[in-house]
């Protein structure tokens, strides 16, 4: 790390007071942008922090757009961290730093970075202000972690445990996030904080492995466009947290969602949690989605009026080569209050191992309890869905495009997909171009488009087409308004567009509708067998107008499998 101050063991760093007191930092923007910058670092421990303010020079008129968690800021003057606590030896044990009447604003990254370290304890500190709400691990408040993905250090002298978050304030609306649990951090603890107008998941264990840690007594208002409490997490490389996180006794008011466990998270408790006054359509007080051995008890969940919003729902889970291990398992869904709400409990199917009891239901203006279980057909096991192994080929170019920033280059890595009528700002579509010189040999049989994709709100339809002609674009430049083959105002191909023509290929229907990413294999053999030159584009969109929310991942995903690109297969 780079840091204006490095704090040796035993060493107390106090001011005069949080509004008294600013520590303002100085780091040149090239600093901020390529190097792991902060104001303060400890790398050993037993220190204290206090009574003071962490900041940098960035004015308000640079902070980002509170709404948009997809757009990464090019705003360099704040430092990638406020405060970071980390483990410099491994031999050594970083703990007991005691951080408290502390405010961290205008950073990039994390507010407060406690990495690989034990018995730190944030209290009555402020964040607020973060300068990007991008993805990549940016505008989080507190981030509590191990070393990184696949690092399981429990046990070691770098494990991260007993940490503690209490009585602080996650103010927004420039938060991504409030608090992070990620990387097989466990027995922590967060605790009696106030969080207001997040962005997306206030608290969130991030899915990656994170277990056995307790949220209780937080109060959360107004999430803005993702869950209060989310326990497992779609993005990136994440997936699944671990086991027995205790998320007890909390009080939620408004937003988007309540509590999502999602993506595997089993044996995770709820419990002696209120929800209320979710009044967006579609909300869900509890979303349960591959949660096996969870246990929902005496939850309260009330005024929850949207239209089609429901108060617990239990979703399938499709698993590509093993469509069984997706139903519901395990679940103690018992001693809940359901009141004044439009529906109660969804379950879309079970297993015999399943407690449903002793629920309580007011004023319900829907169902109480729909179980589509007898109903329910388990989904077969397509082509589409089978790993395919052969040459694997990046494209040249890769992007997507919207009508909510007609000017504006992408630049994330889960691409948005939507055709819609009904909200005209996001229509989007994909473009990807590739040069195939060399690897059309005699021996390739097949060839197939691969990515990593998702649609939460249905069953939705990619229609993929090629151009062999539209070459003259560029992945750092493409935007709306000077990206051809499209409908001006609809993510629609159109199969000529002056000099400029497409014909269609394909067409994707997901095969299950949810939160997780799954790979798919979707065969374009006949097309790139008939190019006639080494290149051609690939336009992806939702043709049929479905209205419908989808991602994609890009070729800058690297998780294993999950990468846009082309495999050519000798079988």
């Amino acid at each position: 790390y780079y840091s204006h101050i490095y704090l040796k063991k035993g060493i107390n760093l106090r001011g005069e007071g949080e509004s008294l007191v600013e520590l303002v930092s100085a780091f040149q923007p090239e600093m901020n942008e390529n190097y792991n910058t902060s104001v303060i670092t400890t790398l050993s421990g037993y220190s204290v922090i206090s009574n003071l303010t962490v900041t940098s020079a960035t004015p308000n008129s640079a902070l980002p757009d509170p709404n948009d968690s997809n757009l990464n800021t090019d705003v360099f003057t704040a430092p990638k961290y406020g405060i970071t606590v980390a483990n410099g030896d491994p031999l050594e044990i970083t703990q007991n730093v005691y951080i408290r009447n502390v405010t961290v604003e205008r950073f990039r990254r994390m507010g407060v970075r406690i990495v690989s370290s034990r018995n730190v304890v944030v209290e009555e500190c402020t964040f607020k202000n973060a300068v990007d709400l991008g993805g990549g691990g940016h505008g989080y408040g507190v981030d509590i972690q191990g070393r990184g993905h696949d690092a399981n250090d429990v046990g070691l002298t770098i494990d991260c445990l007993f940490n503690v978050v209490r009585n602080s304030r996650f103010v927004g609306p420039y938060l991504r996030h409030g608090v992070i649990i990620q990387y097989y951090a466990h027995n922590n603890l967060i605790e009696n904080n106030s969080f207001q107008n997040i962005l997306l998941d206030a608290i969130d264990l991030h899915g990656e492995d994170e277990f056995s840690n307790e949220i209780t007594k937080n109060e959360i208002i107004n999430t803005r466009a993702g869950a209060a409490i989310g326990v497992g997490n779609s993005g990136a490389t994440h997936d699944a947290s671990g086991p027995n996180n205790f998320i007890h006794d909390n009080d939620i008011i408004g937003g988007a969602r309540g509590i999502d466990v999602i993506l595997g998270s089993e044996k995770t408790i709820l419990f002696n949690n209120r929800i209320s006054n979710l009044a967006n359509p579609n909300a869900t007080g509890i979303l349960l989605t591959n949660a096996n051995g969870s246990r929902v008890i005496n939850n309260v969940i009330e005024n929850m009026t949207g239209e089609n919003s429901i108060a617990i729902k239990i979703n399938y889970s499709y698993y590509p080569l093993n469509p069984a291990r997706g139903i519901p398992d395990g679940y103690v869904i018992k001693g809940n209050t359901l009141r004044n709400i439009r529906n109660g409990v969804f379950i879309e199917t079970k297993t015999d191992n399943f407690v449903l009891e002793d629920n309580a239901f007011e004023n319900v203006s829907g169902y109480e309890v729909l179980d589509d279980s007898p109903s329910f057909r388990l989904p077969g096991i397509s082509d589409e869905v089978i790993e395919k192994k052969g040459n694997f080929l990046l494209p040249t170019d890769n992007n997507f495009i919207t009508s909510e920033a007609k000017n504006t280059v992408q630049s994330q890595k889960n691409m948005k997909l939507k055709t819609s009528v009904l909200e005209p700002e996001y229509n989007r579509m994909i473009y990807a171009k590739f040069n195939i010189r060399g690897e059309l040999t005699p021996d390739v049989k097949n060839v197939y488009l691969t990515f990593a994709a998702k649609s939460k709100d249905g069953p939705a339809t990619i229609s993929i087409y090629g151009s062999t002609n539209y070459l003259d674009w560029s992945e750092d430049t493409i935007t709306w308004n000077n990206s051809r083959l499209h409908e001006e105002k609809l993510a629609k191909v159109l199969l000529q567009d002056g000099e400029y023509t497409a014909v269609h290929i394909a067409d994707f229907t997901f095969p299950v509708v949810g939160q997780e990413f799954k790979t798919y294999y979707i065969n374009i053999t006949d097309f790139v067998k008939s190019v006639q030159g080494d290149e051609f584009t690939l336009i992806l969109a939702n043709q049929l107008v479905q209205e419908m929310y989808m991602e994609v991942y890009s070729s800058k995903q690297t998780a294993q499998g999950m990468t846009f690109g082309l495999i050519f297969t000798k079988d």
